[in-house]
């Protein structure tokens, strides 16, 4: 559970591959989500990453979800994008910090991954070098991610955490709101 295979790369699949009303839907998915807000860096291109999430471990900073297939999800497969919406595994098969939260985005059918996919590989693709995450030793270690899913990933998981866990995260996401 801890290692993850890589999902190969695939070539970007094209804009017009994609039916506008299912860009549509996923535009509003990506609203209701924050997608943009969380992807995007004050200044910077829309979801190109880069904003910084302060935690008590030290600072997160979010990844480029344009389509660029160098700095980006450009060659991500939608199954790779849907195991990291989903299961929080990346597409080098690396766990992902729960910042990212695919604990919620589990709960979306796989006609909404199939959308936001759809979205994502629609916006401009925009290179940006990726900020290294500012998390010490041993905290930066992905596979302890899997302890957290054990205690907190999944169904219910926000019934299984304590109160004050539960709290800690609501004041955490609604700074962004």
């Amino acid at each position: 559970m801890a290692w993850r295979p890589a999902i190969v790369p695939v070539a970007p699949p094209g804009s017009a591959s994609f039916a506008p009303e299912l860009v549509a839907k996923a535009q509003a998915l990506g609203r209701g989500g924050y997608c943009a807000a969380y992807h995007t860096r004050k200044g910077g291109e829309r979801f190109a990453g880069g904003y910084g999430m302060e935690t008590p471990f030290g600072v997160i900073y979010s990844t480029n979800i344009t389509p660029d297939p160098e700095t980006g999800i450009g060659t991500w497969s939608e199954a790779a994008f849907a195991c990291a919406m989903q299961k929080g595994v990346s597409r080098d098969g690396s766990h992902l910090f729960p910042v990212f939260s695919y604990d919620h985005f589990a709960k979306f059918s796989d006609d909404d991954v199939h959308a936001l996919y759809a979205y994502f590989m629609t916006r401009t693709p925009v290179h940006v070098t990726r900020q290294p995450s500012g998390i010490p030793f041993p905290f930066n270690i992905r596979y302890l991610q899997v302890g957290w899913k054990l205690l907190f990933s999944g169904s219910g998981a926000s019934n299984r955490m304590s109160p004050g866990v539960r709290s800690g995260i609501a004041a955490l996401t609604s700074r962004r709101a």
